[in-house]
Parts: C-alpha cells; structure tokens; sequence
C-alpha cells in the first residue's frame, strides 16, 4: 500500500520524497564543511601572516645597528614625492669633474673715481667626487700648474670641498687658491693697447661654508640639478633660504706691476693686503625645468646680504663706516644634467660675487666655474620585500 504526502498543492508518494530529502541534508551538511574549512584556512593564513611579519621584524632587528641608523637617517633626509622625484637607488656614487675656471677682480677709488681691472689666467682643473649615500668629499687640480715654477702658477693647485645633499638641504665647505697668474684688463686714464699686461702679484685664498634649506622639497630636487644623485621627473621650483660664510685674503704685491704702471697708476687704487670674513643670509628661488625623459635644466639664484668684518692694509688710514660692515653678494647657478638613475652627465655653471668697500676704496671679486661632470652609480641599495 503506498502512503502519499501532499508538496506544493500537488500529492506525491513519500517514497519519491526520500531522496530529495537526503540529497539537501547532504548538501547541508556539505556547505556547513566548506564553511569549516574555509574558517580554518583564514586561521592558518593569518598565523602565516603574523609568523611572516614577525620574521621580517626579527631579520631587521638582527641587522646591525650603525647600517639601519644609517638607512633611516638617510630616509629622513632623502624623502620625496616619487612622482615628482626619483631618489638615488644606490649607496655610491663616483663623478669626475672637468672645470674652467676664471677670476675677476675689480678696484675702485671712491677719492678719485679711477677703476682698474685684474683678470686671472683660465684654470683648467681635473679632478672628482665620491659620495657615499647624501655624503661626498671632491678633490681637483690645476692643470695649468704642471711643470710650472711655483709663485708663477695661477695659484689653485688644489681645491677641496666636503658636501652634504639631501632633499632637505645641502651644505658643502671648500677651500682653495687663486689669482697668481693674471692679466691687468684695464686702468682708468692709460692705454695698455701693445704694452705687456702680465702681473703675477695677486693672490688669492678662500675658505668658507654654507647651507641652503629648500621649502618645497617634497617636489623640488636639489641634487638632481647639481649633485646627480637623484632624478626630477617633473617642472617643480622651490624658495629657499641659506646660511654662508666665507673667509678671504687677497694680496697685491704693487712692485710686481709693469714699470709703466708703477709710476702712472693712481695710488688710491693699491693696497697691500684686504683680509675679511662675511656672515651672510640669503633668500632665492630655484627651479627644474625637465626637457624630457632623465633630462633636467636647472636654475638657483640667491642674493645675500651680510656683516662683513674685515680690514686693509694701505699707506694711508681711513675713517670707518657701519655702513661699510654690510655684504651684498649674489650666488648663481645653473646646470644641464642626463641622468638615468644608473650613469649621468651634464654641465654646471657658477658664478659667486663678494663686495668689499671702505670710505675711500672698493673691491670686487668674482669667481667663475664651468664644470664638465661624468659618473656612475654603483652598490645597490637593498630593496624593501615583500
């Protein structure tokens, strides 16, 4: 006899219901098993996570302690904005410089209004610079000086500097000589057409420091334009303020002057021996202007203004003005760089400008430089993993 239920309005016999029934408690019982599993597969995942997590703690606090101290520091200083900047991506960096350097003197009387101009024989100067991380020390020669008798060289056998290049800031502390082998350009009120202009009675030495603080350097990359340890990617510009000192001795030996000028030459004009040190602050603006893929056209101008402390050794003693304490000077630069991240090239243009005064006497010197630069990026930075 078959026994009949009754599904959906419609009458069944039981027996055709059985399977249906046991087909979703199979069912049922399968989807409460995935839900299982799949619950003890997140645990497993997450215990993975955390085991891996903390394997990654454990492998940093293993690593010794001045190089994480020094990959932070480095971080803290080198951060950026990577779509606007590309930061340096290896430990070193190896550059060589070839430069042309010129000086330029400029005297005034204020007494007598007689001008005379004194320019130094071009330098050409070989040399380079090593960088580890934001740190470099740069080291160059005179070429000029080779096989020449000392006091007729142009007096800068070697300069040397120690720099500092960071996202932040840059600093850098030099030092060297000038000035020796000149030619006298012009003096007020007498014709040198045809005469001998040859003086080697001017010496030069500088030493000093500074340091510059960019404001927008998230975006603006100061060693990508002239310390070719980083890659702009795009136009950025940034105000910038600075901090520079700088120390020079300038002596005139007038009895190395040619006899014409001995006797003709207005007397105002000479001195014996200016020695000063300048404080100075400076506001400028800088900008990178990017010309296309990893090549950069770059540009900073910085006008100071400062104390001077300084004197002068002349026949004749003068009154001294306040007034006369305060500097004027202008830094310029500017810089045309390839670089790939890996190799660079490029070239910088410098020019810095000091102003000396007093009540009856003025002197300007201008140093410039145009640098040829070649190097190479080397030693990897490890890479953060996954």
């Amino acid at each position: 006899m078959l026994a009949y239920a009754e599904t959906d309005n419609m009458t069944v016999p039981i027996e055709e219901t059985i399977p249906t029934l046991v087909d979703s408690l199979n069912v049922n019982e399968k989807e409460k098993d995935e839900k299982e599993k799949k619950a003890e597969d997140d645990e497993d995942g997450d215990e993975k996570e955390e085991t891996m997590l903390d394997s990654v703690l454990v492998e940093r606090h293993r690593r010794p302690f001045l190089p994480r101290m020094i990959e932070s520091v480095s971080n803290f200083f080198m951060g950026c904005d990577t779509t606007y900047v590309t930061p340096q991506k290896y430990q070193f960096t190896a550059q060589m410089e070839l430069s042309y350097w010129h000086d330029y003197y400029f005297l005034r009387s204020s007494e007598t209004r007689n001008t005379m101009v004194i320019q130094s024989d071009p330098s050409v100067i070989l040399g380079g610079y090593l960088y580890y991380s934001i740190l470099g020390y740069g080291i160059v020669w005179n070429m000029n000086d080779l096989g020449i008798p000392a006091g007729k060289t142009n007096g800068t056998s070697m300069r040397q500097s120690l720099v500092i290049h960071t996202a932040k800031f840059f600093g850098e502390y030099y030092s060297f000589n000038s000035g020796k082998g000149a030619e006298i350009r012009s003096v007020s009120d007498i014709d040198l057409r045809g005469k001998d202009r040859t003086f080697h009675g001017l010496d030069s030495r500088c030493n000093g420091f500074n340091i510059v603080y960019l404001f927008n350097n998230r975006h603006f990359s100061w060693p990508a334009a002239f310390g070719a340890n980083a890659v702009q990617r795009k136009s950025c510009g940034s105000w910038s303020i600075g901090f520079q000192y700088n120390h020079q001795k300038i002596s005139l030996d007038a009895d190395a002057l040619p006899d014409y000028l001995k006797t003709n030459i207005d007397s105002t004009l000479l001195f014996s021996k200016v020695n000063y040190n300048d404080y100075s602050l400076s506001v400028g603006y800088n900008y990178n202007c990017v010309l296309g893929r990893n090549v950069l056209f770059a540009v900073s101008l910085m006008p100071n203004i400062g104390y001077r402390r300084s004197n002068i050794t002349e026949a004749q003693e003068e009154k001294h003005s306040i007034l006369n304490n305060i500097s004027t000077d202008i830094n310029l630069r500017m810089s045309l760089f390839w670089n790939n991240t890996r190799l660079f090239s490029g070239l910088i243009f410098e020019t810095h400008t000091y102003s000396y005064r007093k009540d009856k006497f003025g002197l300007t010197n201008t140093y410039g430089t145009l640098k040829y630069m070649l190097g190479f990026n080397f030693w990897r930075k490890p890479q953060p993993k996954d």
